[in-house]
């Protein structure tokens, strides 16, 4: 039978707070080296307008994580805020997702870059949500802005060896603390795009399409030759530290045409509606530009990067959820990127 992502939900947490706001509060943490003309420019051409945190940013625990002229947290005190608060928000993803509670579990896939710590948030919502002793587990760990595909296709997989099977998929990242503030400029544009969030979704399989009806035809993946340095996301002693060469945008570009044609398969792309991960501005100019996709098409992209930045792993599947919202049909093409440099694309077909 087909399997089909029946719910499908996001979280922000706290208030939405200005990046005019954040670049200010950056500023004063910048350590020498760093140019603050650099960061103003960043933050500008960013894309993002506002963004969430799970801690207090511009509060009491933001100075706590990050003090002014001295040493920020180490990894410890980060990966000990991530247990403590990742657990909410992912359950506020869920409820999102499903408002009367996620019903027969079988299979539960969660999706982080941003925390690494065991017993982790998997076992967490185990409890939580009262999921039976016997759920598979699946953890999907440091893949970055992409895991929610490989998360995606493990649940597919799961209901597709099982007809009975119903699997959970939460991405949950808190980015916010792994800030880091230069002086080195990767840094510096981390600092201006990520930010806090979580998504959730059912896929289940059925004759008939189930809740929001998009089923899961085909998935597409592409590692781009001799780009292992261009991303990287790395665990140090101070959090973990993102390597950003300017190259990305371009590297994966080349590569997308390919994997699209692979993906769509006899769909034309005017007839696709495209979800991509908004990891920043120039990978969404570059996607229409390579794609030739008229302008506009990666409208509901470019808005969750202006709302609320990137989210790495739970941001593509936010942007499903806002398309969902609207009353359509036909195929739709998602695709997120990260280290590697991977490409993956995933492609549904909405029911009504």
């Amino acid at each position: 039978m087909p399997a089909w992502i029946s719910h499908l939900g996001y979280a922000l947490p706290g208030p939405a707070l200005r990046q005019t706001d954040v670049a200010a509060w950056l500023e004063k943490r910048l350590p020498a080296g760093a140019d603050p003309t650099r960061l103003r420019r960043f933050a500008t051409r960013s894309g993002v307008e506002t963004r969430h945190a799970a801690i207090d940013l511009l509060g009491a625990e933001g100075d706590e994580l990050f003090p002014v002229g001295r040493p920020h947290a180490d990894a410890l005190v980060r990966s000990r805020a991530f247990a403590r608060l990742a657990l909410p928000l992912a359950l506020d993803a869920v409820r999102k997702a499903c408002p009367d509670g996620p019903g027969r579990i079988t299979h539960l896939i969660v999706a982080t870059c941003t925390g690494a710590v065991a017993p982790g948030l998997d076992l967490q919502l185990v409890e939580a949500l009262g999921l039976p002793r016997s759920t598979r587990r699946t953890l999907v760990s440091f893949m970055g802005c992409y895991a929610a595909m490989p998360a995606l296709r493990v649940a597919w997989d799961a209901v597709r060896a099982d007809p009975t099977a119903r699997a959970l998929v939460v991405c949950c990242e808190l980015s916010s603390l792994h800030l880091q503030t230069g002086p080195e400029d990767d840094a510096l544009v981390a600092a201006c795009l990520f930010a806090d969030g979580a998504s959730a979704v059912i896929v289940e399989s059925g004759a008939e399409p189930p809740g929001v009806g998009l089923r899961i035809d085909r998935d597409a993946c592409a590692v781009v030759p001799d780009t292992g340095d261009a991303m990287a996301w790395i665990a140090a002693a101070d959090g973990f530290r993102l390597r950003l060469s300017p190259s990305v945008s371009r590297a994966l570009g080349g590569e997308l045409p390919a994997l699209t044609d692979g993906l769509l398969g006899e769909v034309g792309r005017d007839a696709c509606r495209f979800a991509v991960h908004p990891g920043g501005p120039r990978i969404l100019d570059d996607v229409e530009r390579v794609l030739a996709l008229p302008a506009g098409t990666l409208a509901a992209s470019r808005e969750a990067l202006r709302t609320a930045g990137n989210r790495s792993s739970g941001t593509v599947l936010a942007v499903i959820a806002e398309m969902c919202r609207a009353d359509w049909s036909g195929p739709l093409a998602a695709f997120a990127f990260g280290p590697g440099l991977t490409a993956e694309g995933l492609l549904f077909t909405r029911h009504p």
